[in-house]
């Protein structure tokens, strides 16, 4: 703010300046003085015009810089990036995060990550066989097959509403009042929306289909896909904030942020459903 003010003090002093000047007696000529005020007027205009413009070069939000600072883009901001708060706001606080101090690819892709990845160890293993596969993660289809039963219609449902949601943001008038529909949280004994119910869901979903009785410890594979089950959750609430808001940039970056979150967990539960369990999750677009 400061900054702001300082080249408009520095025009009120030159004109003063000038006008003291002008009002002096002096030998000098009346055309001597004119040309003298000109000058110190044009030099304070000049160093008003040069001098940087107040605007942010960077958007923040909870520690988080936009990557994007072109003025006609939208910003895209770096919501993973925020301040966790030892997860004492998350969904689950138990997750990869919460454990190792590292953060999962904001965009999942697990086929081009190598099993045992020094930097980021994506999936432990205990013993690998071509006949038995890694036994950490082995699920019997007994657990998966009810557990799908029970979750896998509110989840499917969930992302089918997101990706509606999604439409109405990206349309070049938002209905707002459809859109805060689809992010209801569901409080004063409402139901919530189905891309809220699905969130305790699929952690349950991915508790019952990533947890192998071979295993005493918590699998990596439930821990991140815990951490993206969490990023679902902030990205909707915060959704929920920007719709009322009518903060249509704020809105799309939530957006993106939350479908990047939503197929990255997608991916993760997908692989343990085979056709005798059921039909895999649709991703979002």
């Amino acid at each position: 703010m400061t900054f702001q003010i300082l080249p408009f003090i520095f025009i009120l002093f030159a004109l003063i300046f000038g006008l003291t000047l002008a009002l002096q007696p002096s030998p000098e000529s009346a055309s001597t003085r004119r040309t003298a005020i000109k000058s110190i007027f044009g030099t304070a205009v000049s160093s008003a015009v040069f001098l940087p413009p107040n605007r942010p070069a960077f958007a923040q939000y909870d520690g988080g810089s936009a990557t994007d600072t072109t003025n006609d883009a939208t910003p895209t901001y770096n919501y993973e990036d925020r301040d966790r708060k030892k997860n004492k706001e998350a969904l689950i606080r138990e997750d990869y995060w919460y454990y190792s101090g590292k953060k999962p690819p904001r965009r999942l892709n697990i086929d081009a990550m190598p099993a045992n990845d020094p930097t980021w160890n994506t999936w432990g293993e205990c013993t690998k066989s071509e006949t038995t596969g890694n036994s950490c993660v082995y699920v019997s289809l007994k657990q998966r097959i009810p557990a799908y039963g029970k979750y896998a219609f509110s989840i499917q449902l969930g992302a089918d509403e997101f990706t509606k949601l999604g439409k109405i943001l990206h349309d070049t008038n938002p209905n707002w009042n459809e859109a805060s529909k689809l992010v209801d949280p569901g409080l004063e004994q409402r139901m919530p929306a189905p891309a809220v119910d699905a969130l305790l869901k699929m952690a349950l979903f991915a508790t019952q289909t990533l947890t192998s009785p071979n295993y005493s410890g918590v699998a990596r594979e439930l821990l991140v896909s815990r951490y993206y089950v969490n990023e679902c959750a902030f990205a909707t609430k915060e959704l929920a904030r920007a719709i009322e808001e009518r903060d249509v940039a704020a809105a799309l970056g939530l957006w993106e942020f939350g479908r990047d979150s939503w197929n990255s967990y997608l991916a993760i539960v997908n692989r343990s459903i085979s056709p005798k369990v059921g039909d895999k999750f649709e991703m979002i677009i």
